[in-house]
């Protein structure tokens, strides 16, 4: 998979084009960015929290579940600690809560970064 990454004068606000889609970024404003966008690192766990609630949402829908409308995924913390909390309908039940907590926990996202991959950068000139 290739991305093309456009970075603008300021250095701060940078688009990540992936085929259609195009992803701003940008730095606080406080560390000098334009503000158009939210930081790499808030992406990151933007993508984290989107995979584990899409996951749990995954499983109750094959399981023939209540489907958790209500369902939200917060994170919180930095990077040496991330925490989830996955918030169910009153009525969701009680011998299905850990399981939606495994289902949760495999998130193609928190597997990356438990296995991390190598990481290889490369210099070239055009």
């Amino acid at each position: 998979m290739d991305f093309e990454v456009v970075i603008y004068d300021e250095y701060k606000h940078i688009e990540v084009e992936i085929g259609e889609y195009v992803i701003r970024t940008d730095q606080s404003i406080e560390k000098g960015g334009t503000g158009v966008g939210p930081s790499p690192g808030k992406l990151l766990l933007a993508a984290v929290a989107s995979c584990t609630a899409s996951t749990a949402y995954s499983y109750c829908h094959k399981k023939d579940l209540p489907l958790p409308t209500g369902m939200s995924v917060h994170v919180d913390g930095d990077i040496e600690k991330i925490n989830f909390k996955i918030h169910l309908p009153i009525d969701f039940p009680e011998n299905r809560i850990s399981a939606i907590v495994r289902a949760a926990n495999t998130c193609w996202v928190k597997k990356q970064w438990l296995n991390p991959p190598l990481f290889e950068t490369k210099v070239v000139r055009k």
